[in-house]
């Protein structure tokens, strides 16, 4: 029975063999996982991408700004501006703006201001006012009390963003060059009480209504000091230009400031015995009362009981208004 079986075994071994199916051939290996292809570079649609090649949601760049008055470090910047209040008064304040790159949470308005000269002095919190694009925030900065100015002059200011966030809810870039640590930081000035004192006029009183002359020898007066005038020039072709007149004082040589509200070009002659022009300087005015106050025209009168003679324009404007002050 024993060699039967044996024969037997051996017979069926051979024809395994023959056939290519002999138990003993390992089964086809497995492909090794470490020569699989990367399982980030399947077409997986069911696999999640790994933890570590997904866009971290710290590293998303945040709403920058992009633009801002004051600017960005800048130094004497003014403390103190006005505004109309109401018919006989006017209030103080400083109005501060910054503008993003991209639209932003309207619901969230809040800044803090920091004084960094007197760090004793409590921060302030504040709510400003969004543009319609969410693009542009504008902070009035109040009185802290009713017997202080809005910011103190000379002092050093930050105005912290942090509470700020764009329209998907990043917060402000802190890195970005515009702000550099995504605060807005400068330093104020002094006053200007001589513009403040003409923005009173300018924002109180109604104008004096003036028709500058069309010829150059025979004008209208507007010379009296704290006066607030509303000149209409005449025709010139395709634009304005008309004459006034001023008389200077006997005794000295007087500075004259014009506080205008548009650039309006001016020049000034000394017409007492002849012809002989006078130095002026247009330059903008520093923005105390904006719009009502945008430029300044000024130029020293030679003292003597001299006349001279204003020429406003060529200009495209018909009518402008300025405060006319003697020093």
């Amino acid at each position: 029975m024993r060699t039967v079986a044996t024969t037997t075994l051996l017979a069926t071994c051979a024809l395994l063999a023959l056939a290519g199916c002999d138990n003993d051939d390992p089964v086809p290996p497995t492909p090794d996982a470490g020569t699989r292809p990367d399982a980030g570079s399947e077409p997986d649609a069911g696999r999640e991408p790994d933890a570590g090649t997904q866009p971290d949601a710290g590293s998303v760049q945040g709403p920058t700004v992009i633009g801002s008055t004051p600017s960005e470090g800048e130094t004497n910047v003014l403390p103190v501006e006005l505004f109309k209040a109401d018919a006989t008064t006017t209030g103080v304040r400083k109005l501060v703006t910054l503008t993003f790159d991209t639209p932003m949470d309207t619901t969230a308005a809040e800044v803090t201001l920091v004084d960094r000269t007197t760090p004793a002095n409590a921060a302030r919190t504040l709510t400003g006012t969004w543009s319609e694009d969410g693009l542009t925030l504008s902070v009035a900065i109040p009185r802290p009390e009713s017997d202080l100015p809005p910011l103190e002059e000379e002092t050093a200011y930050t105005l912290e963003l942090g509470a700020l966030r764009g329209a998907e809810g990043h917060a402000v870039d802190t890195s970005h060059a515009g702000l550099g640590d995504g605060q807005l930081d400068f330093t104020t000035g002094r006053r200007d009480g001589t513009t403040e004192h003409a923005c009173a006029h300018a924002l109180l009183e109604s104008p004096v209504p003036v028709t500058a002359s069309a010829s150059p020898t025979i004008y209208p007066a507007t010379d009296t000091s704290h006066e607030f005038y509303g000149l209409t020039l005449p025709a010139s072709g395709t634009s304005f230009l008309g004459y006034t007149e001023v008389v200077s004082g006997e005794s000295r040589d007087e500075p004259v400031i014009l506080y205008l509200n548009h650039p309006i070009p001016v020049a000034v002659h000394d017409t007492t015995e002849g012809e002989d022009a006078i130095a002026t300087a247009l330059e903008p005015a520093r923005p105390v009362c904006l719009p009502a106050i945008t430029h300044t025209l000024k130029f020293t009168a030679p003292g003597g009981d001299r006349f001279l003679r204003l020429t406003f324009g060529p200009t495209e404007r018909e009518t402008f208004t300025f405060v006319f002050e003697r020093y």
